[in-house]
């Protein structure tokens, strides 16, 4: 599952991307070969550690352990024949299910089954069996013990209620009913009907009975009754569309190789089926179908991945099909049910809308789960990791073979910024995680990007080819079952020869990572470079040392670079290294591999020469960061305005000073027209729009006029506001009825400037429907244009909030700011108007009392 990174952060917040290649070039430095000095010669000094002081506890308690499923039956095969209730949202069911005992003899068999109506329970033969039901288990009692060698069929008719039970969630998958209508009731004319299921992580069940636990497997097929103006996607195979009467039919999906019941899916609706072959297994790509033009772009080089990743593993794309769509109002990022993929509608865009927006990460991570996930899966939730860290790096992966270093050193990057990030919010847990309070807790920037990144190291410390093919003996050995990260490590062991309980205990079972203080001095009588290194993490919260190979440049004044591999693995350690003189610079962890924050303190000049010496995009990304308000770091600035990623090109645009200074004013004028990258096109506009030497005004008509990707659109709409309001708002008006929601946002923040009531349908209409992306800031755009309204145009317009907010359906994002946009009117009345205030007040308190959502009503306490 990819839970998609604003998600994650911003749904963490509610409860407390990636470019093209560029053709242009850095200033060209001539370097020698450089100097690589053999370990032996690197000399280390250890200081001892102090002393440190063990209170015993006065209490032993168990830690909180949550262990593996206990398996006492084995699921074999499920047969469903379903068919559905738009109006009540319900599915009524048949569910066929071949099972034996695992190890002992059984009689009682348990299964999970939340909120449904029970009709009947019968064997094979017809026998009514006995049973209890208590609305979440289901305990049949099947007349006798059955043995290891004894199959069990058992038929249970039933309704289930999805709709209907409480609603929970958590920041990554934001419901968990299992089973979802979308305008069930074709309430809302401008939203399509569909039915999609998100079974992740025990949420199934909530639709059909099951051992719904990520340590089980089965075999499926799925008969789906619909009407005929519907498509439907399951797992497997499509074998047979059988006429049901003048205007439905039965479509029959029967998947033959075993897959945990979390990843069961079927997906009902109105879409365009896109089809292409790739190596005799169809490829299929639904989309609604105002965007089958754009398909095979929106689900971007499926066929290639799928190439590179069966090749780099040296293991074939195991499943019959592959499978993509996208679905209305979905509830995470994306799920990777086998050879079914649903995807948010986030993804679904058009050719302008694609401009530098590509979906390739996405696409790659729920690809490669099909490998890690469906083909071997995490025996529990606490081993998540063994399932999201592999996604997770393989965007990485791509990104470096389709894109290049640079572009993989920037997905990076940002990858260990969510992890850190993920820690400030919710602090510290090992990667392997007995210990969780809540399942869904696992779904966090430690499974994902610290997984990855952890992956990262192995790969590199490892060797690419002892890496993928420990990669390969893992899959062959584990195919078709659920692991543990023992079994991860003891494949790579059995293939790299080496002991690697070092690198799993203070990477995958030890919480956190090290926190290193480095400085540097030199020795001129032993012509010496000493860095002094001291780790500084918490040892009560995570391991006191790590154990940290790495390579450190050190470069004199002319730029030659001599290289040292060196290992960390003190609390505090002095390494010396032989150098000629002092060195101009010194990078520590050169090819930018490890996991860890640091201080470190160097000069500006040191720092412009880290931008020119320094290869790897962290390097030069920081160097830039860095010096970003130096005076005496101009030349390095513009220099990096020719910088090859776009990252640093756009940061250099922001933090350069242009002082009347005509070669920079030229520079990014003419990055504005002509840089190959949206974002960096962006910054020169809104960098140009705050100086006076030009005429802005005529760059911002070229804009509107040749202009292709909108959110430089969106920008150089905001930049004509800061110039003319009143021509920004005809503009804003003019590209209202723009196909596309990157405007929005723009369009949104200068409507709001005028103040008229005339625009309050504009915002009113996209409520919930506006990007998620852009959220936030159009509530905030809504709120500054309604909140000085007259109070019966206040009135009405809290109506439609109230209506979003009450509608249990409803995407909890917008269903949030709905009632927290309440909240704030109340607030803004409260003094000039207590009456109006109380008034909304009442509103808001009948939204708290009709949720469910446990995350929204922990929220809503503030209220």
């Amino acid at each position: 599952m990819n839970t998609l990174r604003f998600y994650l952060l911003a749904l963490i917040a509610l409860v407390s991307s990636y470019a093209c290649k560029t053709t242009q070039g850095v200033v060209d430095t001539t370097e020698e070969e450089p100097i690589v000095i053999p370990v032996e010669e690197v000399i280390t000094e250890e200081r001892l550690l102090d002393e440190l002081q063990i209170t015993a506890p006065r209490d032993f308690v168990l830690p909180r352990y949550n262990p593996e499923a206990t398996r006492l039956f084995d699921l074999i095969h499920t047969s469903l024949d379903i068919r559905f209730d738009w109006t009540n949202e319900h599915v009524i069911g048949r569910a066929d299910l071949t099972l034996r005992p695992f190890f002992y003899p059984r009689q009682i068999l348990e299964l999970d089954a939340k909120g449904f109506d029970i009709l009947s329970v019968t064997s094979f033969n017809g026998r009514e069996l006995s049973h209890e039901y208590d609305g979440k288990k289901l305990h049949i009692d099947m007349g006798r013990l059955y043995t290891r060698d004894e199959d069990i069929r058992v038929t249970i008719d039933y309704i289930a209620k999805p709709s209907e039970g409480p609603v929970g969630g958590s920041a990554a998958i934001t419901s968990d009913k299992g089973l979802f209508f979308i305008n069930p009731r074709n309430e809302e004319p401008n939203k399509p009907q569909q039915i999609w299921t998100q079974g992740e992580t025990e949420h199934n069940s909530n639709w059909f009975p099951t051992i719904d636990k990520p340590n089980e497997r089965c075999t499926q097929e799925i008969k789906l009754t619909v009407q005929n103006r519907f498509k439907t996607l399951s797992n497997g195979t499509l074998i047979s569309s059988t006429p049901l009467g003048p205007d439905k039919r039965v479509d029959h999906w029967k998947m033959d190789d075993p897959h945990a019941p979390y990843l069961f899916m079927i997906a009902v609706g109105e879409f365009a089926r896109v089809t292409e072959e790739w190596n005799g297994k169809l490829l299929e790509y639904y989309v609604e179908e105002e965007y089958e033009p754009y398909a095979k772009d929106i689900y971007a080089h499926t066929p290639e991945m799928l190439t590179f990743f069966s090749d780099i593993l040296d293991y074939p794309y195991p499943w019959d099909k592959y499978s993509q769509i996208i679905t209305r109002d979905y509830v995470s990022g994306a799920m990777e049910n086998t050879t079914a993929v649903i995807f948010g509608d986030f993804i679904q865009k058009t050719d302008r809308e694609l401009i530098d927006n590509d979906n390739d990460y996405i696409v790659a991570h729920e690809m490669v789960h099909h490998w890690f996930g469906d083909l071997v899966t995490c025996e529990s939730w606490a081993n998540l990791t063994l399932n999201e860290a592999f996604a997770n790096y393989s965007e990485y992966l791509w990104e470096e073979y389709k894109y290049g270093a640079d572009d993989a050193g920037y997905l990076r990057m940002n990858e260990r910024s969510g992890y850190l990030n993920s820690i400030q919010q919710s602090g510290i847990h090992p990667l392997i995680h007995y210990g969780y309070n809540d399942k869904e807790e696992m779904f966090d920037g430690h499974t994902y990007n610290k997984g990855g990144l952890i992956l990262h190291m192995l790969r590199h410390y490892m060797g690419d080819e002892a890496f993928y093919a420990s990669l390969n003996h893992y899959l062959t050995k584990n195919a078709y079952s659920a692991v543990e990260s023992d079994e991860l490590r003891m494949a790579f062991e059995d293939i790299f020869g080496e002991d690697l309980n070092w690198f799993f205990d203070q990477w995958f079972l030890s919480a956190g990572h090290p926190q290193l203080e480095i400085s540097h001095s030199y020795d001129t009588v032993a012509a010496e470079v000493i860095i002094e290194i001291a780790q500084t993490q918490d040892p009560e919260q995570s391991a006191p040392i790590f154990q940290l190979p790495v390579t450190i440049s050190v470069y004199d004044e002319e730029g030659q670079e001599s290289m040292f591999d060196v290992w960390i693995n003190k609390r505090t350690q002095e390494i010396h290294l032989p150098f000629h003189r002092d060195p101009a610079l010194v990078v520590f962890d050169k090819e930018d591999l490890l996991l860890y924050t640091k201080q470190e303190d160097k000069t500006t000049q040191e720092y412009i020469n880290q931008y020119s010496w320094a290869k790897t995009f962290k390097h030069r990304y920081e160097a830039i960061d860095r010096i970003k308000s130096k005076s005496d770091a101009q030349e390095t600035l513009q220099a990096a305005l020719y910088d090859r990623h776009f990252s640093i090109r756009q940061k250099a645009v922001e933090y350069i000073q242009i002082k009347d200074d005509r070669l920079i004013v030229e520079r990014l004028a003419d990055m504005a027209k002509n840089d190959p990258h949206s974002s960096v096109r962006g910054a020169a506009i809104k960098k140009l729009s705050s100086d006076q030497t030009i005429d802005v005004t005529a760059l911002l008509d070229g804009v509107f006029e040749t202009e292709r990707a909108y959110p430089v659109i969106a920008t150089a709409l905001e930049s004509l506001a800061s110039i003319d309001q009143d021509l920004a708002i005809e503009k804003a008006k003019a590209l209202q009825d723009e196909p596309t929601t990157q405007l929005v946002g723009g369009i949104a923040e200068v409507l709001s400037m005028s103040g008229d009531s005339m625009y309050l349908p504009y915002f009113e209409q996209r409520l919930n429907s506006v990007s998620l992306y852009q959220v936030f800031n159009f509530y905030e755009s809504y709120f500054e244009l309604l909140k000085d309204q007259p109070q019966q145009i206040i009135e009405r317009s809290n109506a439609r909030l109230k209506e979003i907010a009450l509608n249990p359906s409803e995407n909890l994002f917008y269903k949030f700011l709905a009632t927290n946009t309440l909240s704030r009117l109340s607030y803004y009345y409260s003094e000039a108007s207590p009456d109006f205030a109380k008034k909304i007040e009442m509103d808001i308190q009948e939204i708290k009392d009709n949720e469910t959502n446990e995350i929204l009503v922990q929220r809503y306490s503030s209220f």
